[in-house]
């Protein structure tokens, strides 16, 4: 009995000491900007083709192009491919729908919705609609968490409370646009069995291009928009990037100067006048999450009914 209490302390004392380390008051949208490197593409394609670094290139005998995942998504089929020509080097390393996605997250968006079209004119209708009215509802009742001195002093973030924006717009995309074909696949290898359904899918996309996880047909629903927003807006509580979801999508963007772009005082951003009437006002939100002291205590408390049961199923088991 007292092996198996010491056993039990000691698992509770790791867990309020994991709890207290990772605490952080930063929004995982904002830490996952500063912080979480995005991983790189491979690519198979002739002698001398140019990618930029952000792709690990290694050199094939036909002259085409195949696009396989980061390593660390530990799946080596080619998710797309195309003749080689610099044409379609140029669908691979950027699209119209990526450039609009940076130039939102430069401009300070918390994330962006990507809506990829299913090409059923009534379902995607029907969806986008609960979607864009969903996350404008958010817009106006979610609250930021407040950032912690200590947490900007230690340069887990690189700018004040008040220079973080709450914001969420939709970018479209269409399934069967060939300018958005590289695009399209990495959405649809995110997750294993995205290709075998024919509905309209909604990713957030935040931090360095990270697509968090599908919401699929029916599942675009107030519920699932409002967890995905909740995590993305909330403070980070796990920091390492790969024990959060998501998947890396490759984007021609130099992350860490937009980072030092927002940053700098009297930056010059990106003008968005082109979608202006797409972008949700900036909102005040009506409630914090707990922070790291009350977060401390509901451990404290779990660890003893964990203690308590394990005592309770001790008894039991020999009686």
């Amino acid at each position: 009995m007292a092996v198996i209490f010491g056993i039990m302390l000691r698992v509770l004392v790791f867990l309020l000491a994991a709890t207290t380390a990772s605490a952080c008051s930063v929004p995982v949208f904002r830490y996952a900007l500063e912080h979480w490197e995005a991983d790189a593409y491979r690519v198979t394609a002739p002698a001398g083709a140019k990618l930029p670094e952000n792709y690990i290139v290694t050199t094939g005998t036909e002259p085409k192009i195949e696009l396989r995942q980061p390593k660390s998504a530990r799946n080596d089929a080619v998710i797309w491919s195309a003749p080689f020509s610099e044409a379609n080097v140029a669908v691979l390393v950027d699209s119209p729908a990526r450039k609009q996605i940076a130039e939102r997250l430069a401009n300070g968006e918390s994330a962006v919705w990507v809506f990829l079209e299913s090409g059923d004119a009534a379902k995607d209708a029907a969806a986008l609609k609960m979607l864009e009215e969903r996350i404008d509802y958010l817009g106006g009742v979610m609250n930021l968490p407040k950032l912690d001195d200590q947490d900007i002093k230690n340069g887990l973030v690189s700018i004040p409370g008040d220079g973080l924006r709450l914001a969420f717009s939709v970018v479209k995309v269409k399934r069967d646009d060939p300018a958005e074909a590289a695009f399209v696949a990495m959405l649809l290898a995110s997750e294993e069995d995205l290709r075998g359904f024919n509905e309209p899918m909604a990713f957030p996309m935040f931090g360095q291009g990270r697509a968090l996880y599908a919401l699929v047909g029916k599942g675009i629903r107030p519920e699932t928009i409002d967890e995905a927003a909740q995590f993305l807006i909330g403070s980070c509580s796990c920091q390492v990037k790969e024990q959060n979801p998501g998947m890396d999508i490759a984007m021609a963007v130099d992350w860490r100067q937009m980072v030092k772009d927002q940053a700098t005082p009297g930056q010059n951003l990106p003008e968005l006048s082109a979608v202006a009437d797409l972008l949700p006002q900036t909102a005040t939100i009506t409630a914090a999450p707990p922070d790291a002291k009350s977060n401390s205590w509901s451990w404290i408390a779990a660890g003893l009914l964990v203690i308590g049961g394990c005592l309770w199923l001790l008894k039991s088991r020999r009686s």
